[in-house]
């Protein structure tokens, strides 16, 4: 049975570093990191709302997205909303986050969001750094009865770094 509910942070971050590892990644982070950290403006490409999302309040971060890397760790920040991922040599990167309190369904809004993608380094001395790859939100709207109702949206993104 379906329950509607989002899984786990944890399990939601095992299932997009196997996404990654899955697409030419690996399952370990990288050793020899390229510099990711950096404020990088977001620009989403043209995608449907699921039918799904009907009476649900779909609403794109702006950004910035701010990233941080310790070692393959990244951490960034995306609307107040902190991500947690990896880095991995292929330069793919695969970030989660998740708002506090919303995996009980209490919360109305975006529930959590992750960014699966490519570091992609500028070239030459005008060069700018990009980050390109794939957006996905899960949202969550309170309804009559006390059941939320919950869908998810993706969509493609570049973020360039500012």
């Amino acid at each position: 049975m379906t329950t509607g509910r989002i899984p786990s942070p944890e399990i939601a971050a095992l299932l997009v570093s196997l996404a990654v590892a899955g697409c030419g990644g690996s399952s370990q982070g990288c050793i020899q990191c390229s510099p990711v950290d950096g404020r990088y403006a977001l620009e989403f490409g043209t995608g449907m709302t699921p039918g799904t999302c009907q009476g649900v309040t779909v609403t794109l971060p702006q950004g910035p997205l701010d990233l941080t890397r310790q070692g393959s760790e990244l951490t960034g920040t995306l609307e107040g909303l902190t991500l947690r991922g990896t880095l991995y040599e292929s330069n793919d990167f695969n970030l989660l986050g998740s708002s506090a309190g919303s995996m009980d369904g209490g919360t109305a809004g975006l529930e959590s969001e992750s960014l699966t993608g490519r570091y992609v380094a500028g070239v030459g001395d005008g060069g700018v750094d990009r980050l390109i790859g794939d957006w996905q939100g899960n949202f969550a709207s309170t309804s009559t009865g006390g059941v939320p109702r919950r869908c998810s949206v993706t969509r493609p993104f570049t973020a360039t770094r500012q």
